[in-house]
């Protein structure tokens, strides 16, 4: 291996890393899916697409359900019986080991399930979710999943 001698005071050159992009502006936005007529011992997937203007930063899970089409009262809360996986497929990583049941980490929408640590989408990802009915005898009209957050608009 050969060594360059560089002359007495003077270091070698190094390119720097180009600089980061510089946030313009945050906005808070919301991310949803709607799961249909979902019946005992269904899987059903669908994805979120992350918008192309802004990475997106999920702060905290809400849903809201339907069982039979019929209101549900203000001090009732419907925890559907099925589990959810999601994965990222920037990284390619799922967020967790496996389907969790939604009432493990989901709020309903007075009292969202917040984050312990925030989770950054960039700008065009897709999040696929997957959802499984593990009832014995409920089927569900609709699941609405809402990823909270905000979007980081950046520049450079």
């Amino acid at each position: 291996m050969r060594h360059q001698r560089m002359p007495l005071g003077q270091a070698p050159t190094v390119a720097a890393p180009p600089p980061a992009p510089r946030v313009i502006a945050e906005d808070y936005y919301i991310y949803q899916i709607q799961f249909e007529d979902i019946t005992s011992g269904e899987t059903q997937t669908g994805f979120i697409q992350i918008e192309a203007d802004s990475d997106f930063l999920i702060q905290k899970f809400g849903y809201f359900s339907s069982v039979d089409g019929s209101a549900v009262g203000f001090n009732e809360t419907d925890v559907p019986l099925v589990t959810v996986l999601i994965v990222d497929t920037g990284s390619g990583r799922q967020l967790m080991n496996s389907a969790v049941p939604l009432g493990a980490f989901w709020g309903d929408g007075r009292l969202p399930y917040i984050l312990p640590t925030p989770k950054l989408f960039v700008k065009n990802t897709r999040i696929n979710i997957t959802i499984f009915n593990f009832s014995d005898s409920t089927d569900y009209n609709d699941i609405w999943l809402a990823f909270q957050g905000k979007k980081i608009f950046t520049s450079g």
